[in-house]
């Protein structure tokens, strides 16, 4: 999806290239940390309850990642991770 206009875009990659490699990776980290925080809200709010590990780590993961695995490859990956149910 390309929503963002060119020179809003440029100022974007202006400002990030401006950022030290250590910068970019705190921004980075923090907006996968908030991701997976509002990942797990929902998740939570669709069960009515708190989730317990095994189903935070795989709600998580199905949400992140399934664009990027086959139905298929998904439950194989589910099976193989320790920790990791539905």
């Amino acid at each position: 999806m390309f929503d963002t206009s060119s020179e809003i875009e440029k100022q974007v990659i202006k400002m990030m290239s401006s950022k030290t490699p250590e910068q970019r990776l705190k921004m980075v980290s923090s907006m996968f940390a908030t991701s997976k925080k509002l990942i797990q809200s929902g998740l939570e709010k669709e069960k009515g309850r708190s989730l317990t590990l095994a189903e935070k780590r795989a709600g998580i993961f199905i949400r992140m990642y399934s664009d990027s695995f086959t139905q298929g490859e998904m439950e194989e990956i589910l099976k193989s991770i320790p920790d990791m149910q539905l």
